[in-house]
């Protein structure tokens, strides 16, 4: 639920919409609306604490799980010349200055006017990426209010959709090709710890393992949003979120239990396999089912190159802490 959507720029330079400005900069309110209505009086005396998670009943399987887990991009990018209006929540265009930054690996256009996901593809360096969508408002009957990148489908009764604007990006920083080392960059050992530490024991997935792909996912931004809607430090898309019993993406304890949850299922379907689990988290696991192996696909090879590196220098560092006496990690984020 929102009642303001904001337009950010992101820790790495990436455009973000979100309906709050924590962790974000250069934000600006796009569009606004009422809060919903108040839920009418319970008969209950005691208020009850609602649960974190739904419960799911039967033994963990991958049954019916959909989609895929979509890394964020591995470079470091930033945002020139956006320009282009949205609509705001009361119908009037909201007019947007460029961005100044200095020249980097996005190259960012949105339109309220203009269907950019039907435009031609602009030219690109090779191995750069072409990211499309729109941003829609979805007002509930109980008066709330959503925003998304993920198309609406099927429409709900008493619901109301409102595109309110496309946008059209090229992502050099996508390249599979990058330059950055994954052999030297810093690693996090100390965000998040109570809730990786917690993870690991229930479902027993290896600390380093759950550091690495959080690192390689969001850089452990816990407000990460892609273009293609996977959400949180985890980079859960909704419906693996949902099939993992998450019901806020951008919480941070929900998203690291639920990407747990969805790594130790890959690890068990895969017998354990680390680097077949790490490409059905970005591929699917009915694409490494398909190929027997890690995909021809080059975003999920190097995806899993990356992991396996980061997982390597996350378990010897972990290690030598232990061993040296040195606390694993500090607690809290």
């Amino acid at each position: 639920m929102a009642g303001s959507l904001y337009r950010c720029v992101g820790s790495t330079g990436e455009t973000v919409f979100s309906g709050s400005t924590a962790g974000y900069k250069d934000c600006k309110r796009l569009g606004s609306t009422g809060s919903a209505r108040p839920a009418k009086p319970s008969a209950v005396a005691a208020p009850v604490k609602a649960p974190v998670f739904e419960p799911v009943a039967g033994a963990p399987s991958l049954k019916g799980v959909s989609g895929s887990v979509v890394s964020a991009p591995a470079a470091a990018s930033s945002l020139a010349g956006v320009t282009g209006s949205v609509v705001g929540a009361g119908g009037d265009a909201v007019v947007l200055p460029p961005v100044t930054a200095p020249k980097g690996s996005w190259d960012y256009r949105e339109s309220a006017t203009g269907d950019l996901t039907a435009a031609a593809a602009p030219e690109s360096p090779k191995g750069s990426r072409v990211l499309r969508g729109a941003v829609y408002r979805i007002t509930r009957a109980d008066g709330g209010v959503e925003y998304t990148n993920i198309p609406p489908g099927g429409g709900t009764k008493g619901q109301s959709i409102k595109m309110l604007f496309t946008y059209i990006a090229t992502c050099a920083a996508c390249d599979v090709h990058s330059k950055i080392d994954w052999n030297s960059v810093a690693l996090n050992l100390t965000s998040y710890g109570d809730a990786i530490h917690a993870a690991s024991n229930e479902f027993g997935v290896d600390e380093a393992l759950l550091r690495a792909v959080i690192h390689a996912e969001s850089a452990f931004n816990p407000r990460a949003l892609s273009v293609a809607g996977a959400q949180g430090l985890m980079q859960l898309i909704p419906g693996t979120a949902r099939d993992m019993g998450v019901l806020d993406a951008f919480d941070a304890d929900q998203n690291i239990r639920g990407g747990a949850r969805y790594l130790a299922l890959l690890l068990r379907n895969f017998n354990g396999n680390e680097r077949l689990a790490a490409a059905a988290y970005n591929a699917g696991p009915g694409a490494v089912q398909k190929y027997n192996g890690v995909p021809p696909y080059d975003e999920t090879q190097v995806y899993v190159e990356r992991v396996g590196v980061l997982r390597k220098r996350y378990g010897e560092t972990l290690r030598h802490r232990a061993t040296a006496g040195v606390p694993l990690a500090e607690r809290g984020a």
